[in-house]
């Protein structure tokens, strides 16, 4: 019995046999685990781009394919002009101060325009676009004078659609430009008062319908946007064009920040700038424009791709206030857009992007390249190019 109790137990080399299967096997676990972990970041990094470049692109398309909305009919007297609005005494445009992280390189005096692109150089681009939501369309209303808190409308171009039934925080807004034969002149956003004297419904023998009778004097709200300096307009003709309720034009800026998230500016400073996208590690642009190289002008088909760093389609060109200027503003029919989404956690590759390329169907001068760091090339990334038509300036200007 005490020969047997001694032998029992595990020797040392049975002991050590052991560990060694044991190690063997927890690392093969651990390999398993961290392979399946880098093919589930992977695929969920795959994932969250998608899902970013679809909640980004939608309100890309939804913002730029409206630019020159309640515009485009007026576009040789109304693209380019210096745009002046105040708020409350405040001014809002052109802007006191800079504009803030990512639109610091933005200029604060602007000039209407439909659609522009201010070149961000290696980093992000940010896009400018200008819009009216008014059920009177594209057409202006002319007026006959301007006497600071109200425009005199002339007959028989009367009639805007301003609903008098909104509360007066929200009352129609409306853009007064002067009609010059020089360059563009200043134009300036006022709001309408809600003392505004609502249409009526009247019978008329001599048609055999019932017609709608405006009142011709529109009275403007002047304590919140301020009053129409007369003396712009004094002896000029001038249009008036119905921006919708307060609420309702879009006057912003796109742009992303150091956060990789897209942000969108309120130009006329009515809201906080909103985030509408995530993981966006880069946006660059091209304007499409209908003039008639490679094709025929003035067809509403894209003739050719321009970078917005190209001489005479710099921001600046396109806001030097120029008569010329207008014309080349009126040619630009679409943008392109190419949108960059990063995963939002770094990911294990045998054979990372080392670089990005865009638009690489256009010429050299016209294509983005751009070399990551050795940490961007940590992440994940994909790359979506799409073209977003500007609808309304399909409408051929009035003349």
């Amino acid at each position: 019995m005490r020969r047997r109790q001694r032998q029992a137990g595990l020797s040392i080399v049975e002991m050590m046999v052991g560990m060694v299967v044991g190690l063997v096997a927890s690392l093969v676990i651990m390999q398993s685990f961290s392979s399946s972990e880098t093919y589930r970041r992977n695929l969920s990094g795959t994932g969250d781009a998608l899902q970013s470049a679809a909640i980004a692109a939608q309100r890309l398309d939804m913002l730029i394919q409206e630019a020159g909305s309640g515009l485009a009919r007026g576009g040789q007297w109304v693209w380019g002009c210096r745009l002046l609005v105040t708020q409350s005494g405040n001014a809002v445009l052109p802007s006191p101060s800079g504009y803030p992280s990512p639109f610091s390189s933005v200029p604060q005096t602007l000039r209407a325009v439909p659609a522009a692109i201010v070149n961000g150089g290696s980093g992000s681009d940010v896009i400018i676009m200008m819009a009216g939501d008014s059920a009177a369309g594209n057409q202006g209303k002319g007026f006959s004078s301007a006497t600071g808190d109200s425009l005199v409308v002339q007959s028989p171009t009367i009639g805007m659609g301003l609903k008098s039934s909104a509360p007066a925080s929200n009352f129609d807004l409306i853009l007064a430009v002067p009609h010059l034969p020089t360059d563009p002149g200043d134009c300036r956003v006022v709001q309408a008062s809600n003392t505004m004297v609502a249409p009526t419904v009247v019978n008329d023998a001599s048609l055999g319908l019932k017609v709608v009778t405006f009142n011709k004097l529109i009275p403007l709200n002047t304590a919140t946007y301020g009053a129409v300096d007369a003396s712009i307009y004094s002896g000029k003709k001038g249009v008036a064009y119905h921006l919708g309720l307060r609420d309702s034009p879009n006057f912003a800026m796109l742009g992303v920040n150091s956060d990789s998230e897209l942000v969108q500016y309120d130009l006329l400073k009515r809201i906080d700038p909103q985030i509408i996208g995530e993981n966006i590690f880069l946006i660059k642009a091209r304007y499409g424009l209908d003039n008639g190289v490679g094709g025929d002008i003035n067809d509403n088909a894209v003739d050719e791709w321009v970078a917005p760093s190209e001489s005479g389609w710099t921001f600046a060109d396109l806001m030097d206030g120029k008569r010329a200027t207008q014309q080349r503003i009126g040619y630009i029919k679409a943008l392109r857009i190419a949108m960059v989404v990063r995963s939002s956690q770094p990911i294990t590759t045998p054979a990372p992007l080392t670089s990005i390329e865009l638009f690489q169907d256009l010429g050299s001068t016209r294509r983005f390249s751009r070399t990551l760091s050795t940490e961007e090339q940590r992440y994940q990334y994909q790359t979506y190019e799409w073209v977003i038509p500007l609808r309304s300036m399909r409408t051929p200007p009035n003349i």
